[in-house]
């Protein structure tokens, strides 16, 4: 219990003046000098790096304090000290850690509908911590460089912080920019000059030394370890090494670029919900990777806002924190990641302001609650999430506690935030859309940007090769009076359903594609499942892996390559039923960790050989389902800047019909 209430508010970049954009790190590093360089000296500072000025007077404001909130080290943080602790996390209470899974220490809220909002002002307070100190440094600057008065303080005031777009245009073919790894970075000085200074997006170096709680995670089958007891600092994608030389960054490169476009199409989807959803369930899906209110039979899925998320933090990470919740919090890239989160949110509130989590989802007349069903530092398992409820350990300037009704939106009407993005596709988030047929209009431009433009594509691919694709006809009820369909084309998806701890560490799925006469071997994409260690006394047992929840995610298969298959199967020759069959056919699982090393492979298609049952996988860890979906496109009669409807969904069943294949001895 601690001795003294303490509450530090999180208010942003409140009295800067105004509200100013979140900027991509190559615009602000580009383009804006002085915001750059006091942006990298407060991070630094923060960061309590050496020979960086002593200016942060808030321990809650630091980024070890900042870092720790997330997962590791299960401690109540400094910025909400407070007398009343009997809901909090302890590691010497047996109801917090005996339970199967035990509960979750950190104060992060995953695998729930209030993943995008409790997230939201998490990274508000790293921005507001960097932006008091830029502005006291620049007050230090001007101070001293009298002829620059006027030019630090304005940069210091108008700093947001940015945020790296990793799926953008250019990233799969530049994956990274050289800042958000490079150890050393150029920055603007007084007088005009330039001066190189340590880069703090790069890693972070633990303040005292690796907290007592934190402890390694080993693979006694590959050796590979995460030396997180003794790293020192930050890594990502290490050596199995307790002293790593520094991060493998031709690793992470050469992950993060195979994965990119597939991060792209991902995304799309996010922005393919239809007008007329249920509220609740159309908010479920989008905001988080365990979508709740989704029943077994329910296979329509566009993905989540979480499960994207996920991939990214395997990718970025590897053998190192970003692929841990534990300890992903320290390293700097989680803030730039998460501020892109934040703006795909913004985004996505934007274009659909009236789905929302609301008090929970009904299903054939009977209400259900929203839950956090692992708990956190703050909640009981299985405690009920409400819009108004808090969202620890996060206060208002008032006292109280933010809640998901407060983070929701950026527009002028919304609980103050103090920050935008960027306008993007024509839409400015902190304004709010004055009619449908606006926000409708940017949702195609937001789709069709980031890889998802069916009108297009269809009068791209071989008519002769698609013609056998059946849709449905106008009188179909599935097909919008107001729309029609476009002859002769579906598009393509893989359902994926993951037990969230049968690993007991975080993993993937990835479907690979064998390459045929028209088409390269590739990764077609990757569901992942970002997930905490569970230490608790049944570490090892499978009523743990049985007893979690269930990762859902979705894979969109290009058109390029679904044409690709179909040339290479007697060009369109071939009934429907045919054709499904070839495009399993062509397709190969393997589950990895977070290193990339394979745990359990399987060959896809009808007349795939059977695994022999000595060498098979356990149950326990197998995908619950992975299956092929496909579904018609109608396109609006008059309007067609509007976005298209998906419509005649169908469940073409699984794709891995022979059974997985262990290949790791935790697969057995």
């Amino acid at each position: 219990m601690s001795s003294v209430e303490y509450h530090y508010p999180v208010i942003g970049r409140k009295g800067t003046g105004g509200i100013f954009d979140r900027l991509p790190i190559q615009t602000l590093e580009n383009d804006h000098p002085y915001q750059f360089a006091l942006f990298i000296l407060a991070f630094n500072t923060i960061q309590q790096r050496s020979d960086t000025p002593k200016v942060v007077e808030e321990p809650a404001a630091t980024f070890m304090e900042i870092a720790s909130i997330h997962g590791k080290p299960y401690v109540e943080w400094a910025g909400d000290r407070n007398n009343d602790i009997s809901a909090d996390y302890s590691a010497t209470d047996k109801k917090d850690t005996n339970p199967v899974p035990s509960r979750f220490g950190g104060y992060c809220n995953h695998g729930a509908v209030v993943f995008p909002t409790w997230h939201r002002p998490y990274v508000m307070l790293i921005e507001q911590s960097i932006g008091n100190v830029a502005e006291k440094l620049a007050h230090d600057i001007e101070a001293d460089n009298r002829n620059e008065n006027g030019i630090w303080i304005k940069a210091a005031k108008e700093l947001r912080f940015p945020y790296w777009d990793w799926a953008s245009k250019d990233v799969p073919e530049n994956g990274l920019p050289p800042v958000l790894y490079e150890e050393k970075v150029e920055i603007m000085a007084a007088g005009g000059k330039k001066q190189i200074v340590d880069n703090p997006l790069s890693f972070f170096s633990y303040v005292g030394g690796v907290p007592f709680e934190f402890s390694d995670e080993k693979d006694d089958s590959t050796g590979q370890v995460a030396y997180f007891s003794r790293w020192q600092r930050t890594y990502r994608h290490a050596s199995s090494t307790p002293d790593p030389e520094g991060s493998r960054i031709d690793l992470l490169q050469k992950t993060f670029k195979a994965g990119a476009n597939d991060l792209r199409r991902r995304v799309a989807q996010l922005f393919a919900f239809s007008d007329d959803e249920n509220s609740a369930i159309a908010w479920d899906e989008f905001s988080n990777h365990t979508a709740e209110s989704k029943r077994d039979i329910d296979f329509i899925n566009r993905g989540s806002l979480e499960g994207v998320h996920d991939t990214v933090h395997l990718s970025l990470g590897g053998n190192g924190q970003m692929s841990y919740p534990d300890y992903a919090g320290f390293d700097p890239i989680f803030f730039l990641h998460h501020s892109n989160v934040d703006r795909l949110f913004a985004l996505w509130e934007w274009c659909y302001p009236e789905y929302w989590m609301g008090s929970g989802y009904e299903r054939d007349g009977e209400q259900y609650p929203w839950t956090q069903a692992r708990g956190t530092y703050a909640q009981v398992y299985n405690e009920q999430l409400l819009a108004d409820g808090p969202l620890q350990p996060f206060r208002t300037e008032q006292g109280d506690y933010w809640t998901s009704s407060q983070a929701r939106f950026l527009h002028e009407q919304s609980y103050p935030k103090y920050y935008s993005f960027l306008e993007f596709e024509g839409i400015k988030v902190d304004q709010a859309a004055t009619s449908f047929q606006e926000r409708a209009s940017a949702r195609k431009r937001v789709q069709a940007y980031y890889g998802f433009d069916p009108q297009t594509k269809a009068k791209q691919v071989g008519l002769h090769a698609w013609k056998h694709l059946p849709v449905p006809n106008k009188e179909d009820p599935a097909v919008p009076s107001d729309h029609t369909i476009i002859p002769h084309y579906r598009t393509f998806a893989v359902h994926v359903k993951l037990l969230e701890h049968a690993y007991n560490r975080s993993y993937s799925f990835q479907l690979h594609h064998k390459g045929n006469a028209h088409s390269s071997p590739q990764l077609v994409g990757t569901i992942s499942v970002f997930a905490r260690p569970d230490h608790s006394p049944c570490k090892a047992c499978a009523v743990r892996r049985e007893a979690g929840s269930v990762v859902r995610g979705m894979i969109p298969i290009p058109p390029e390559l679904i044409e690709s298959i179909i040339k290479s199967n007697r060009g369109g020759k071939s009934s429907f039923d045919q054709t499904l069959a070839h495009i399993k056919g062509e397709f190969v699982g393997r589950l990895v960790d977070a290193t990339g090393s394979e745990l359990a492979g399987a060959e896809g298609g009808l007349e795939v050989t059977q695994v022999p049952q000595h060498c098979a996988a356990s149950r326990t860890v197998i995908p619950i389902e992975i299956s092929l979906v496909s579904a018609a496109i109608a396109e609006h009669v008059e309007d067609k800047n509007r976005p298209v409807h998906l419509c005649d969904w169908q469940h073409h069943d699984s794709i891995f019909n022979g059974g997985w294949l262990a290949t790791h001895k935790d697969s057995v």
